[in-house]
């Protein structure tokens, strides 16, 4: 029997305490307790080249930040807690990067990523993205690694799809931002180097 069906209705001061206590890939659906499989390597990978990627462009952002496997809460009435891979925030007066220093968050993001990688994730994901948008995300980006596909979904507009060699734009949210869809799916150098005598 899973955890998830075991674990009794709990709220969010209650899921906070499991965040703080250091417990990592969990969310709340409908106050249910849930436990995400680990990310695998090719979850990893795509996060490591995005987060590359949006450190370069970021860093000249006046307006935009991005925070990682930060919890965000979609509904408070549920609650539904989820934890995307990447959440992209606007900064607000009086404080910038506020976001940063909270293990979960009632800020609704600009921009939601999340990656399709492990079979829990993929099950649930039309449900995830639906939420997201309900909620008020203006774009929900999700990148597929299995078929090296890139969704993107803004709103009531219809969804588009890209694939390898296409390039993925970063408009509504992070106009100018580019990055080719074959790079999110890299794998480290260290990989494919042969090793050296010492190792």
């Amino acid at each position: 029997m899973s955890e998830s069906t075991t674990v009794p209705p709990m709220n969010q001061n209650e899921f906070e305490e499991r965040l703080l206590d250091g417990d990592r890939w969990i969310e709340l659906v409908n106050g249910r307790f849930s436990r995400l499989s680990p990310p695998d390597d090719a979850h990893g990978d795509v996060v490591r080249n995005l987060a590359r990627s949006l450190a370069a462009f970021l860093k000249k952002s006046q307006d935009i930040y991005a925070c990682f496997e930060l919890p965000v809460v979609v509904d408070r009435e549920g609650p539904t807690i989820r934890c995307p891979a990447v959440s992209c925030f606007r900064f607000q007066p009086g404080g910038r990067f506020t976001e940063t220093d909270k293990v979960l968050t009632e800020t609704r993001p600009e921009l939601v990523i999340e990656v399709a990688s492990t079979s829990d994730r993929r099950e649930a994901m039309s449900e995830r993205v639906q939420a997201y948008l309900e909620w008020g995300v203006t774009a929900v980006w999700v990148v597929d690694p299995v078929t090296r596909h890139v969704h993107q979904f803004h709103g009531r507009s219809t969804p588009e799809m890209l694939k390898e060699p296409q390039i993925l734009l970063g408009n509504p949210v992070l106009p100018g931002f580019s990055m080719p869809v074959s790079d999110l799916f890299r794998q480290p150098k260290w990989i494919d180097r042969p090793p050296t005598a010492t190792e």
